[in-house]
């Protein structure tokens, strides 16, 4: 016994040692010297001096998702045959996620700055969510419309009725503050990178949290966890949007029957809560059905680009189809960046509102840039700097 007890602890002091000897060599190899290495010269005010420059910890909200390669698409059956979707194996850099999607709270907080700080009541008017989204014509759903953003009970629910553009702009706002926020304490402190929606390649890899084989955000098959609860906020099938009540009063439901709070249901093995179910989420990228086939395979992303359709043809040669499309703004004189083109963006991830089919990460839909609802939302990435890990 005494011969085990001793083996267990000089092995643990070599991987201790092992460990220490990684990180030790991983904080050397990064680190500038006193003096150039090909000049020989040493740094200083007068000649040049590097600032100090020490791994930070992530921005506020943020995870670390160790970047690698993935098998991106698939997932489901193409019930909708729109074949936009191919699997194809690709590679992302390390980048930060948030934990969360963004709540009405938070959004209260971006509102409540630029009432005081930058635009006023007209600028807080144009980013104030769209709160009609809850309306129906045969749909008693107008408490929600009047309570789900204002009403303090909602704070920690995701925020909707917010657009792409507006998404935009609360990254801009945040990578403002956040930053502010440092160098008031330290002038020459170095300021976190932007803020920004992640692309779809980024969303659809934290999402599936390694796990690349399986339908879902998680192991297996089934929807429930081993105490038979439901893993996500999601429509189980026509009228059914939280589940029937069993004998106990609330085993074979979910209790939210439109979204949960943001930190409600596990999160998956990246730490991420609700990457499946409660909302959707806004992404980055342009919506093209063949993006699969174009973009590179390192860090994919469809930035702007231009259908088949060329303005000038618009009044003669394409069909009504054609130009009811979102994908085509028949309007020649749309100013530059609004022309339509590029105006219908992608977003990922099941929502309440939603059936099963759409948990899967591998899903992918798309929507009017200028648009918002009920049913999507959003979180922040951003690029990971320095070593990967």
């Amino acid at each position: 016994m005494k011969n085990r007890g001793f083996t267990f602890a000089l092995s643990a002091l070599l991987v201790f040692g092992l460990v220490v000897s990684c990180s030790s060599h991983k904080n050397k190899i990064n680190k500038v010297g006193k003096r150039s290495s090909k000049t020989g010269i040493k740094y200083s005010d007068e000649t040049y001096k590097p600032p100090k420059f020490k791994e930070a910890d992530p921005a506020p909200g943020l995870i670390l998702i160790p970047g690698g390669t993935f098998l991106m698409g698939g997932g489901e059956k193409d019930i909708e045959h729109s074949m936009d979707n191919r699997q194809r194996q690709v590679t992302v850099q390390s980048f930060y996620m948030d934990e969360t999607e963004i709540a009405n709270v938070d959004w209260k907080e971006f509102l409540e700055y630029i009432l005081k700080n930058d635009g006023g009541e007209s600028r807080y008017e144009e980013l104030y969510p769209d709160t009609n989204v809850w309306r129906r014509d045969l749909a008693l759903n107008d408490p929600y419309a009047e309570t789900y953003f204002s009403h303090p009970a909602f704070n920690m629910y995701p925020v909707v009725g917010v657009n792409w553009h507006q998404a935009n702009e609360y990254c801009k706002w945040r990578t403002q503050v956040v930053n502010d926020g440092i160098t008031e304490k330290d002038e020459e402190a170095i300021k976190y990178p932007s803020y920004r929606l992640p692309t779809e390649a980024e969303w659809e890899y934290a999402a599936r949290g390694l796990l690349e084989s399986e339908i879902y955000a998680w192991e297996g098959k089934s929807l429930r966890n081993r105490k038979g609860q439901f893993r996500a906020n999601f429509k189980r099938g026509r009228g059914d949007y939280a589940g029937w009540r069993g004998g106990d009063g609330h085993h074979m439901t979910d209790g939210y029957m439109i979204t949960a709070p943001v930190y409600e249901f596990a999160p998956n093995d990246f730490g991420l809560y609700n990457m499946s179910g409660n909302v959707a989420e806004w992404t980055q990228d342009n919506y093209r059905i063949l993006a699969f086939e174009d973009v590179e395979d390192f860090n994919p992303y469809r930035r702007k680009g231009k259908t088949e359709i060329r303005p000038d043809d618009w009044l003669d040669d394409i069909s009504y189809k054609q130009k009811e499309s979102l994908l085509f703004n028949p309007d020649p004189f749309a100013p530059v960046g609004n022309d339509g083109y590029d105006n219908v963006k992608v977003y990922r991830g099941g929502s309440w509102y939603d059936i099963a089919y759409y948990l899967s990460p591998g899903s992918r839909r798309f929507f009017n840039a200028d648009s918002s609802s009920a049913t999507i939302g959003f979180r922040c990435a951003m690029i990971r700097v320095g070593s990967p890990e």
